[in-house]
């Protein structure tokens, strides 16, 4: 089966430089050959324990120089610094999933050291290449590659484009990128995949996810997924692949199906497990002891703590 048809099916289911040879030091725009449809090696992710990864990414020396190679390739071609694309499903175009710190009203307890974060992509237009004046910035604004029911390969598919802002051909991945210019974007798919997508075809759609959006310029921050109660198999296998991704073009990866393990039903909505959690005031923009017991809250924790960090490691 060719990419291509994968793709289409997926969709109907829902330079390196050679430098002196005195000089041994990698490149940071080192990047793993392109991805090859059908090229995955169970093998390879077999024995990763996602269990026993952080939370929150270790930046690296060698990361870092990495993370400020890719962040000034992308300003050279006008990715704007304040803006954050958001790629997923329903997890991540959810209303809850950063969106109320825009309204200015979070509340961040102990975490009080995060504010220059907010404040960087608070007020900052996330569209500037569209059809129409836009001013929500880029925790308000609705992403044009995340959408409910999305799985790995929705993205990348021009059916799930949409016609108000996107090209004819274009992929909601691509006319994101085009529309928004951003210079940062969260990935994390997969709470579909468990019961749709083998792990090569899982593996092929999100090594082509970075790639394009390294190709962009942006600096893309892989998330584990959380466990789907009812195949805590498939998850743990899908999630081993994210980790191997990150691992494999040295991106930053929250841990979140670790963040969110300890929590009341493991974070997600018990009454829907392709939803997280939401404390009963609904404020997930407050980080309390209490209010950090729903999922949720605790993803928009964790990943502003990300954002944090890789701000400083790009500046």
């Amino acid at each position: 089966m060719t990419a291509k048809v994968a793709l289409a099916a997926m969709a109907g289911a829902l330079l390196v430089a050679c430098g002196p040879a005195q000089d041994a030091r990698p490149d940071p725009l080192r990047r793993p050959a392109p991805p090859v449809f059908g090229r995955f090696d169970p093998a390879s992710t077999r024995d990763i324990d996602v269990d026993a990864l952080p939370v929150l990414p270790e930046i690296t020396p060698t990361m870092a120089e990495s993370l400020r190679a890719i962040y000034r390739a992308g300003l050279a071609r006008g990715n704007h610094p304040r803006v954050l694309a958001k790629l997923g499903d329903c997890m991540t175009e959810n209303e809850y999933f950063l969106a109320p710190f825009s309204a200015g009203r979070y509340e961040l307890g102990d975490y009080a050291a995060l504010k220059p974060t907010l404040e960087h992509f608070l007020g900052a237009p996330a569209r500037a290449n569209g059809v129409r004046p836009w001013d929500k910035d880029s925790f308000a604004t609705p992403s044009l590659a995340a959408a409910g029911g999305f799985n790995v390969a929705g993205p990348l598919d021009p059916t799930w484009s949409n016609p108000d802002w996107c090209a004819a051909d274009e992929s909601p991945l691509q006319c994101e990128f085009r529309v928004s210019k951003p210079a940062f974007a969260i990935v994390m798919f997969g709470t579909n995949d468990v019961n749709t997508t083998d792990l090569a075809t899982y593996d092929f759609y999100l090594r082509t996810i970075i790639s394009q959006t390294l190709d962009a310029g942006v600096i893309p921050i892989l998330n584990t997924f959380p466990t789907r109660p009812e195949n805590p198999a498939k998850t743990r296998q899908l999630n081993q692949i994210v980790v191997k991704v990150a691992q494999d073009y040295g991106a930053p990866l929250i841990n979140l199906n670790r963040a969110l393990a300890a929590l009341p039903n493991q974070g997600v909505d018990p009454q829907d497990a392709t939803r997280l959690s939401v404390p009963p005031d609904g404020r997930v923009d407050v980080f309390s002891s209490e209010h950090l017991r729903y999922g949720f809250t605790m993803r928009n924790l964790v990943t502003l703590q990300t954002l944090d960090a890789v701000l400083r490691a790009v500046r």
